[in-house]
């Protein structure tokens, strides 16, 4: 016998807060006195609720959704499970009187039809939707429809793969912005691309958009932007806009050029142009290597042993989680992902993140003891570390840095165009989370472990990344063979 499908799903939960543990730095839960909520699923809209019922979460049982023990207000399990099954009811009766009405809710209508039944007064008429026939209700509003299609409101691959449209010029042919997308559309699919890879065409198509727009303003209202523009004036005057209207440094110039001419030669390919200009335009855009900023042996050292203030506990588990990149070499990324299934004893395996590359990497002295130190502690995703998010990750780095006294100045150089820009920072400010992969890689290089062996801790898969790296080590043993004419 087939039953009814439910259309109207409610799960009660605990809504916990948290607080930092003083001996540890560690966020954790607080069970005490913890508010029971009400989730309420209908019609593909989702609504949390509050029901105004504290308990202990040692009398919360999770399964069966009921309280086991009276709460800190004197009331009993009994009194409370009612209570609960009232607000069931509420739910289910609204529901059904918006199926009945063939009626679609919007939240603040379900919420507020939620509380007329509850004093009392819940009437068909006190309803503010209007009918809605089968068909329509198949359909997305026209404001859902309008959310849909806004820029920000999903991931940029999501995005490609609904704004393709095969909107065609008058001459019949795909428009130049409509191939843009239906690059990044198969590209995407063939290679795999992460949401980052998109969020970087994405980029360049706002940059043409932008060209464009500034011609306009120029004077010239009809102009736009197609495949013929891209000969060598084309590609000087992007070049040029993006230095001088953009503001953009040479390296990053260099690097939306680069993008520019993988679309380019991918659309000559699939027969949308036949203008190769582009494959012998190589501007001379003067720029510098990047400087590696990583922390040496002495200042890994002041960092793991300064005293954190009371105030300041958060930044323990901000410190270790660093520390723990410095003597094992993981991007953010992978010792984030990082969980107790890839510890073994002597060693971790993991397949990282960004290069998918399979990786094992032997357990030193202050990784595993970091490892250890967390090991009691349970974290979601069963998780090793309890690692925040990059971005607070950083910014809290930046602030333990700077107590800990690492302020040396450090000067960067940049080129716009022909102007050389030397920017003189602290080095707190320049340290982050991937600093903690450049000081494992500078620090084993510098101590004489083989580029070789590096290499297969950290994924790289030829000389050139590894180049930078190799630099400093060489300089770092040359200062050291001057330690011997002192003696």
């Amino acid at each position: 016998m087939a039953t009814e499908k439910k259309n109207v799903d409610i799960i009660f939960r605990l809504k916990y807060r948290k607080k930092i543990n003083p001996d540890n730095g560690l966020m954790e839960r607080i069970t005490q006195n913890v508010l029971i909520t009400m989730r309420i699923t209908y019609k593909s809209m989702r609504i949390e609720l509050s029901t105004g019922y504290h308990i202990d979460a040692l009398r919360w049982d999770d399964k069966s959704q009921i309280v086991l023990g009276p709460n800190r207000e004197g009331l009993s399990a009994d009194e409370i499970n009612l209570g609960l099954m009232q607000l069931s009811r509420n739910v289910n009766e609204a529901a059904k009187l918006y199926d009945d009405s063939d009626l679609i809710p919007s939240q603040d209508e379900f919420k507020n039809c939620l509380q007329r039944i509850k004093d009392g007064t819940m009437g068909i008429t006190k309803f503010s939707s209007t009918p809605t026939s089968a068909a329509q209700k198949s359909q997305p509003s026209k404001k859902k429809r309008e959310v849909a299609d806004n820029s920000g409101s999903k991931p940029v691959a999501k995005r490609v793969k609904s704004t393709f449209n095969n909107n065609y010029d008058n001459t019949g042919k795909l428009s130049f912005w409509d191939i843009t997308y239906e690059f990044e559309r198969q590209c995407g699919r063939q290679n795999n691309w992460t949401e980052s890879t998109y969020e970087k065409f994405h980029a360049m198509r706002d940059h043409l958009k932008s060209l464009r727009e500034f011609k306009r303003s120029l004077g010239l209202k009809t102009f736009d932007i197609n495949f013929d523009y891209f000969d060598e004036e084309g590609l000087l005057s992007y070049v040029e806009f993006l230095r001088d209207v953009k503001n953009m440094m040479n390296s990053s110039i260099e690097k939306q050029l680069g993008f520019l001419k993988w679309f380019l030669r991918w659309s000559m390919n699939k027969g949308f142009h036949h203008n190769n200009t582009f494959e012998t335009y190589k501007p001379k855009l003067k720029k510098t290597q990047k400087k590696v900023v990583y922390l040496t042996k002495d200042e890994l050292t002041l960092l793991e042993n300064f005293p954190i203030p009371e105030d300041k506990l958060y930044l323990y588990r901000v410190r270790d989680v660093f520390l723990f990149c410095c003597f094992t070499g993981l991007r953010y990324s992978d010792v984030y992902n990082l969980c107790r299934c890839d510890i073994k004893e002597k060693y971790i395996e993991i397949t990282t993140v960004k290069t998918s590359d399979s990786l094992r990497i032997e357990l030193n002295k202050t990784s595993k003891r970091i490892l250890e130190k967390y090991e009691p502690y349970t974290f979601k995703g069963d998780k090793a570390l309890p690692v925040i998010s990059n971005q607070k990750m950083n910014k809290y780095l930046h602030e333990l840095c700077k107590m800990a006294g690492l302020d040396e100045p450090i000067r960067q150089t940049y080129y716009r165009g022909n102007e050389r820009l030397d920017v003189v920072r602290p080095k707190y400010e320049l340290i982050g989370t991937h600093t903690g992969r450049r000081t494992f890689i500078c620090n084993a290089l510098g101590m004489g472990i083989s580029p070789q062996i590096v290499m297969k801790w950290t994924g790289h898969s030829d000389y050139k990344a590894m180049k930078p790296y190799i630099d400093i080590a060489d300089e770092v043993k040359s200062n050291a063979m001057k330690k011997f004419d002192d003696l």
